[in-house]
């Protein structure tokens, strides 16, 4: 037989094996400790986009309920004071998503697109608004104001 004449048949004696366990058995404990830490990690990079696609479903609600707001357009929102009052309110609601989706997903290119082509609706409101510069927003997001 030829497994005997080239020493495969060595593979199959008990002794062999014997001898390898704590080999094999540390082996095992690593490839597990690796498969473990990888679904940690995965677990924790879901939760955050979990966490990135609630907030910004909450700014996309509010656009969807105060669509004047969600345009930016300054005449139409200034020309009633009410109006200009709740629009502050929906601007800071709109930068505290942002800062949360920023937060969770530190270093996404695509959030700070998608963050800044929104921002720039607002850019004369944040450009007079004393709120955008008070040290209460991330350095992050003040990056991308326009």
């Amino acid at each position: 037989m030829i497994c005997f004449d080239v020493g495969w048949a060595y593979l199959a004696d008990y002794q062999f094996w014997n001898e390898r366990t704590g080999i094999i058995t540390a082996a095992v404990a690593v490839i597990g400790l690796f498969v473990a830490w990888y679904q940690v990690w995965a677990a924790r990079r879901e939760s955050r986009r979990a966490t990135a696609y609630a907030a910004y479903d909450g700014y996309l609600k509010l656009c969807i309920e105060h669509t004047t707001f969600a345009s930016g357009d300054d005449i139409e929102i200034t020309n009633n004071p009410e109006h200009y009052h709740q629009y502050k309110w929906f601007v800071a609601n709109m930068l505290f998503a942002f800062e949360q989706v920023l937060e969770t997903c530190k270093g996404d290119k695509t959030w700070a697109v998608t963050i800044k082509h929104q921002l720039k609706r607002h850019k004369w409101h944040l450009e007079m608004s004393s709120s955008a510069e008070r040290p209460e927003w991330s350095d992050e997001l003040k990056a991308l104001f326009p």
